[in-house]
């Protein structure tokens, strides 16, 4: 399979069929590849013949969906100071709830646990959530010199079928 039926798959799981027009135009993709990518994902057994979804379909949305999630939380945040000078951004709290757990509980909600923080500021503050939520650190020396791009490359090994997702 490739892009553009992949794609397409995706539209047709969030805007039901109506017509080979309106599936171009909601896909961006011309009427013509998008015929030939309907009638692709039929034979595939991907799409019944009126253009629903099938539950093999369903099932190559399962195993496809990633199970793995960088955050990002090594920087300072200093747009943020004062507020921050003691806590890293990522451990304050808003209406009660600190903001990294709640991303890591997002998270778990639809299937990802294996989730890598990349901390750097204030580091040992982070230790907490590997018992209490099973996570892995990665700790970025470099934070204060080098920005979201270098703390990536630390983690370059994890990032195959993953969420890569920035600390608020």
């Amino acid at each position: 399979m490739n892009k553009q039926d992949f794609d397409l798959l995706i539209c047709l799981k969030n805007t039901p069929f109506v017509n080979q027009r309106a599936l171009a135009k909601s896909s961006g993709y011309s009427l013509g590849l998008v015929n030939a990518s309907l009638k692709r994902l039929v034979d595939e057994g991907l799409l019944s013949a009126d253009n629903t979804l099938t539950p093999k379909a369903d099932d190559l949305f399962k195993k496809s969906a990633p199970k793995r999630a960088v955050i990002l939380a090594a920087g300072s945040g200093i747009r943020m100071v004062p507020i921050n000078t003691e806590t890293p951004k990522a451990l304050l709290s808003v209406k009660g709830e600190v903001l990294i757990e709640r991303q890591i509980k997002q998270l778990n909600s639809v299937g990802v646990t294996d989730i890598t923080v990349v901390v750097g500021f204030l580091k040992e503050k982070f230790e907490y959530l590997i018992d209490n939520f099973g996570v892995e650190l990665v700790y970025n020396g470099d934070y204060y010199l080098k920005n979201n791009l270098h703390s990536l490359s630390l983690v370059k090994g994890k990032l195959k079928n993953c969420y890569i997702v920035p600390c608020v």
